[in-house]
């Protein structure tokens, strides 16, 4: 089956909303709540939610919520909402709304703590707030418009409590489609008809939670899903079905991360990390063992990018040549030892990417190939698997971009030392004061110049993280949905999404 970059189609040549049925799609991610602070970021890739900005698929930041964000010196911002923003419940979001609703997220929700800290917020206008920061903030409109703020009614949902079915009747969000109800199975959503942005063309969407990837692949082939997200390479691999599409985002900007653990032997010594950098095939991985749906990854960053360094390669005798300096000997059987420990580590695949454990056996065979003896774990959650110890690598998608195109953000979230999910325990002081630096930096001569030398630390000399392989965002379509534009920064459906 052909794989096509999908076009996708205008607002101004979606059919009218009664000529359309509803969406049905199955996915691996279930919405576990509907609480804004914990899995906010869901509901807006599926329509009921909105951001305050808009990343778009060409790696511009563009107005959503805000109509304008524009800074005044370097520590002031203004915040301009767009007029008649509704909420589902019908009332308006105004200042103080929005004064409130980042508060709220600045004292809840720590990764937003983490960038936010001291920021103190001041509803100035009609529709205007006035953001006092504590420190420069150059990529505030990226952060605004990546996962970290959901934007919802703070009254209305103290009110409603943690019920999920008093926050959906509550109507706290601001979307295209309100939600229905939310069980451990789907996620039913309904048009919002008083929709502040406009028309909606579908008249709901189901988002069906099915963990396992030919199932939802096979439910698009049997008619009865017209969408199926994250299909695993091995239910893609060899299809042939004239009903059914796979479709892709033309710029990949998911990348699959492994963090190294090097609060784990022997992943804490430099020269073992590089060596298993330089011992992975990332052309084989891509090609071969994912069939050409993964791009094959030469950098820390997309090639799309400007600052993007090619310093991502294989090369086996090098990383022979490091163990060998570095006391690790081959033995007999092939393993390296070194003062009676084997070169042994272990690889962490996760159930909701289905493709990981595939990634994980191909690593385990080219990592023997210079001494590592690899031995492989499927967990289920990896973010709570890498909090505990016990394991030396391991794999996400988690793009060095966000999904707002922003550097500084992910940087300091997992390479930094005060990381919130710095699981690899990356402890670096120049590393560190470098990041800090490109967080206040405006310049963007200066900004290219820091990117290059942190990209030389992070993947060339000390190898902290590797940068596995490059997934644009796949989607299998069923008979009239060709047409779909998958997503890369995880906005599934708005309210111009249709069929045609």
């Amino acid at each position: 089956m052909a794989v096509v970059a999908a076009t996708g189609c205008s607002s101004t040549d979606a059919a009218e909303p009664s000529e359309v049925s509803e969406l049905r799609t199955v996915t691996s991610f279930a919405v576990q709540n509907l609480d804004p602070l914990q899995q906010g970021f869901w509901l807006v890739s599926w329509g009921a939610a909105e951001r305050l900005m808009r990343p778009a698929e060409d790696g511009t930041i563009q107005p959503w919520v805000l109509s304008e964000l524009t800074p005044t010196s370097d520590l002031t911002w203004e915040l301009r909402l767009h007029s008649g923003v509704r909420f589902h419940h019908g009332g308006e979001l105004d200042a103080d709304g929005l004064v409130a609703l980042l508060e709220r997220h600045v004292a809840d929700r720590p990764a937003v703590t983490a960038v936010l800290d001291g920021a103190r917020f001041e509803a100035t206008g009609d529709g205007t707030v006035t953001a006092t920061l504590a420190r420069p903030t150059p990529n505030l409109p990226n952060l605004f418009a990546d996962e970290l703020i959901t934007v919802y009614d703070v009254a209305a949902a103290d009110t409603a409590g943690e019920d999920d079915a008093a926050l959906a009747q509550a109507g706290i969000y601001t979307g295209p489609f309100r939600v229905e109800q939310l069980t451990s199975e789907a996620l039913t959503l309904a048009r919002n008809d008083i929709y502040w942005g406009g028309e909606v063309t579908l008249p709901g969407v189901e988002v069906q939670f099915v963990d396992d990837g030919n199932a939802r692949v096979q439910a698009v082939r049997s008619g009865q899903a017209d969408l199926a997200f994250y299909p695993p390479t091995d239910a893609l691999r060899g299809l042939a079905d004239p009903h059914v599409a796979v479709l892709r985002s033309p710029i990949a900007t998911s990348r699959l991360r492994a963090f190294l653990n090097q609060a784990q032997a022997p992943l804490d010594e430099p020269p073992v990390r590089r060596a298993l950098a330089l011992a992975i095939d990332y052309r084989e991985i891509a090609e071969d063992v994912l069939d050409g749906f993964y791009d094959q990854t030469t950098s820390m960053y997309p090639p799309e990018v400007p600052y993007a360094l090619d310093l991502v390669g294989t090369d086996l005798p090098q990383a022979e040549s490091l163990l060998d300096d570095a006391g690790w000997l081959p033995g007999d059987d092939g393993v390296r030892r070194k003062d009676g420990q084997e070169l042994a580590v272990t690889v962490l695949s996760y159930a909701t990417q289905p493709d990981t454990a595939v990634i994980v056996t191909a690593m385990q065979a080219q990592l023997s190939q210079v001494g590592f003896r690899v031995e492989l774990n499927d967990v289920p959650a990896n973010y709570a698997a890498m909090e505990e110890p016990g394991w030396h690598v391991g794999l996400s998608f988690d793009s060095t971009l966000g999904y707002s195109f922003d550097p500084i953000r992910p940087l300091r979230t997992f390479e930094h030392s005060d990381g919130v999910y710095n699981f690899g325990g990356v402890a670096d002081p120049q590393l560190d004061q470098l990041v800090d630096e490109l967080a206040a930096t405006f310049d963007e001569q200066r900004r290219d110049q820091l990117l290059d030398r942190i990209q030389q630390i992070v993947v060339a000399e000390q190898a902290y993280t590797l940068f596995v392989t490059e997934r644009p965002a796949l989607v299998v379509a069923g008979d009239g949905w060709r047409s779909y534009r998958p997503s890369s920064v995880l906005l599934h459906v708005d309210a111009t999404t249709s069929p045609s």
